[in-house]
């Protein structure tokens, strides 16, 4: 069986290793200072190899259709309703973050963006913490990583596998097995310093809210789908880190770290920082189903 390959690097690529940095699935190097495909199986086609790009050196066959400059059209300023489309469009998921810390008022300003955000009921319990120093965040990215090879050592165990069975948790047990291989990643990548999880960020904002509330999960993450919008205007980038809530619903350690009110839920983690790249294009995405009811 041969792999489809549908990602072309040209002549013209200078080496420059942002495609690297950006590939959220790790699927470039660089080999003779020019960018290569080393694995197309797990592309899942976000763009931003193409859109990072300065020079135009990558083409991807699966999401460039017409065009170039059709498909991932260059960053454009303005307002109105083409204008907010291209706000909505230029947020990016950053995995790549230089080592310039957030000040304080940056962060001040990140809270305000998501104080206007609508909550279920307009309950406006939303709360955050903060944790801004590096050391902390690599303190919880340790933690994270031990709670990892535990269930690296329970997934590969026949005896879990039948106490999830005995459970009626066949289901969620096999869909943690098929996607092991980004937790095996990430333990890899941390083992040699590498962290693949927070990104190298610099801040996390953790997102919360009483449990007893009407919509704490959508509460929480409409108020971080605000901070991450808004977060380009301050020369910041973000990207949701759903590892930590994860591991926070099922490690008593990690929960113990974050120290959040008993009453309260994690529902949603960003990591800020500054990013180490800038992106020169749009993505596209697929036209979403729509079906209008009442139309003949």
């Amino acid at each position: 069986m041969t792999t489809e390959v549908f990602i072309e690097v040209l002549d013209n690529c200078t080496g420059c290793n942002s495609c690297v940095e950006v590939c959220p699935r790790y699927l470039f190097s660089l080999e003779n200072k020019k960018a290569v495909i080393t694995n197309f199986d797990p592309c899942h086609d976000c763009g931003h190899c193409v859109a990072v790009c300065p020079v135009d050196a990558i083409i991807h066959k699966r999401l460039i259709i017409d065009s170039l400059d059709v498909d991932f059209p260059k960053v454009e300023k303005e307002l109105n309703y083409k204008n907010t489309l291209s706000f909505i469009r230029q947020r990016r998921s950053i995995r790549y973050f230089n080592k310039k810390k957030v000040t304080n008022e940056q962060i001040s300003q990140l809270i305000e963006l998501g104080r206007f955000a609508p909550t279920g009921h307009n309950a406006r319990k939303v709360a955050y913490t903060i944790v801004k120093e590096r050391e902390q965040i690599e303190d919880i990215l340790n933690e994270m990583i031990l709670f990892f090879k535990e269930l690296q050592k329970k997934v590969s165990s026949p005896l879990w596998t039948i106490l999830a069975v005995l459970a009626g948790k066949r289901k969620s047990f096999n869909q943690i097995k098929r996607n092991m291989y980004r937790i095996n990643s990430h333990v890899n990548h941390w083992d040699k310093g590498i962290d693949k999880v927070f990104h190298n960020a610099s801040t996390l904002i953790l997102i919360h809210a009483p449990k007893k509330t009407p919509a704490p999960v959508e509460d929480c993450n409409i108020a971080a789908q605000n901070i991450l919008l808004g977060a380009p205007s301050l020369g910041l980038g973000g990207t949701f880190i759903g590892y930590l809530v994860h591991s926070w619903k099922r490690s008593k350690k990690i929960k113990e770290m974050l120290n959040l009110p008993n009453s309260h839920g994690l529902h949603a983690c960003l990591a800020i920082g500054y990013p180490k790249n800038k992106f020169k294009r749009y993505v596209p995405r697929p036209e979403p189903k729509v079906e209008v009811w009442g139309e003949k």
